[in-house]
């Protein structure tokens, strides 16, 4: 936060795999790599053409796939990739982002996924080649040093730029390509028997329902963030019906006034929560529950670990989706994965500038040595140990305005929750916490609570 305050069970538990760990079928796409920018290996920038050819006997939409190009920062503070051309059909179907990696040659990389406006490759086809530009905020950086760097001038088949499946992780989905060597085991490897649990199914009748109450407090007090003089309005958090599932929904509704503004909050009533897996399956949305989308209208979805903010040791890890933009980002929709520091002097984020419209399954885990990151499966930040809290924290959920478009019609924004766990002191992928959270669905536990 910016300011105050802020499925069926799987047939077997999925670890993390180290990345040494060689990877059968991973020649289905082949990337070939030209450096554009041979000559400079020392200077502020990587230029980088990448083609991806399709070895299959059959057409992959390019959706499917993700392109990572690995690196090390040497110890510049900026890391900002850019689609600098692309003709088929153009950098607007693509999709870039960085994250933290710890193995031989790359500390960093990038990555390329694909809308689905991109298309198919069909079958033995190539690409065309999408120049990459790294910078690194004016600071020199030795590129020689990357694992991925190469010094062809021309496209060359090249297996250090890798190929994983959109929906998992590089090193239990590789298609082509050779991961870097290094990375480790979670730190729980095999998670206990006997964790310490919070779970909440959100199975209830209503917010007023007296064992909703007992784990979470809906908040009707007036202050920050959002929108100076809008009001906490409990009746924006209530339980719906899906089908067979029920969840929780928080909405924020504005008709462009402050008078017209209200925001929604949940948090537990416990603030017990420090290290350990952190998790939750949300469902983000760009489009409205009611009423018209207004581009003007900035505001915030939020899953989120916080202490209170006049702590002295105050601590916050969140994730923050802007479906309309907002804090720099224009209209592009943004996620926001951000650590505040304890000292209130600094914190530090990772910026996923695309839609995460839809269901998600978002894992955190909080250590010691830092906070890490994960959507879907995939790591997207990885913070430092400045940023691991001091004291214990609260779980919130959130929904709140930055910004109003103008007056007009009434328009309400949603999320939907459909459940939240936490492991303590225990550091759970996240095909380990679907098969958790499986087992209590499996066993009608709707709601577990044994953390001290």
């Amino acid at each position: 936060m910016k300011t105050i305050w802020k499925q069926s069970l799987l047939a077997a538990m999925s670890l993390v795999v180290p990345l040494s760990e060689s990877l059968a079928g991973t020649a289905d796409f082949t990337v070939q790599y030209q450096n554009y920018n041979a000559a400079g290996p020392n200077d502020d920038i990587i230029e980088a053409g990448i083609q991806v050819r399709n070895n299959t006997s059959a057409a992959i939409p390019l959706s499917n796939i993700v392109v990572r190009y690995w690196l090390t920062k040497n110890g510049a503070t900026t890391v900002a990739p850019a689609c600098w051309w692309w003709n088929a059909p153009s950098c607007s179907a693509i999709s870039l982002s960085t994250g933290s990696a710890s193995a031989t040659g790359a500390d960093q990389y990038v990555e390329i996924r694909f809308t689905s406006a991109a298309g198919s490759l069909a079958a033995g086809a190539t690409t065309a080649p999408i120049d990459l530009g790294v910078t690194f905020g004016g600071a020199t950086v030795n590129e020689t040093d990357d694992y991925s760097y190469g010094n062809q001038t021309v496209p060359t088949d090249w297996s250090r730029i890798t190929v994983h499946d959109a929906g998992s992780a590089p090193t239990g989905g590789l298609r082509g390509g050779t991961l870097p060597t290094g990375g480790t085991n979670p730190p729980t490897d095999p998670p206990p028997s006997n964790l310490a649990e919070f779970f909440d199914d959100f199975t209830y009748s209503g917010t007023g329902d007296a064992a909703f109450t007992n784990l979470w407090t809906v908040r009707t007090y007036a202050g920050g963030p959002g929108v100076s003089g809008a009001t906490w309005s409990a009746s924006n958090v209530s339980i719906v019906t899906e089908g067979s599932d029920r969840l929780m929904r928080l909405r924020a509704t504005t008709n462009g006034t402050t008078a017209g503004t209200s925001h929604s909050e949940v948090l537990t009533q416990a603030q017990k929560f420090r290290f350990g897996t952190y998790a939750t399956r949300m469902r983000f949305r760009d489009t409205p529950l009611s009423g018209t989308r207004v581009f003007a209208d900035k505001y915030v979805e939020t899953f989120f670990a916080l202490t209170p903010y006049s702590s002295p040791s105050y601590s916050e890890q969140d994730y923050e989706y802007l479906p309309n933009g907002g804090w720099g980002q224009g209209n592009t929709p943004t996620m926001f994965l951000t650590s505040f520091d304890k000292n209130k002097t600094a914190s530090t984020s990772a910026r996923l500038a695309y839609s995460h419209d839809g269901w998600h399954t978002l894992v955190l885990h909080v250590t010691p040595s830092g906070n890490v990151y994960h959507i879907d499966g995939v790591e997207r930040a990885n913070h430092s140990s400045q940023f691991s809290p001091l004291i214990n924290q609260f779980l919130d959920f959130q929904m709140w305005f930055i910004e109003l478009g103008a007056s007009g019609g009434a328009r309400t924004y949603f999320e939907d929750v459909d459940w939240v766990y936490f492991a303590k002191d225990a550091y759970l992928d996240t095909n380990t916490v679907n098969a958790k959270v499986s087992s209590l669905r499996g066993a009608s536990i709707p709601r577990k609570d044994t953390v001290p």
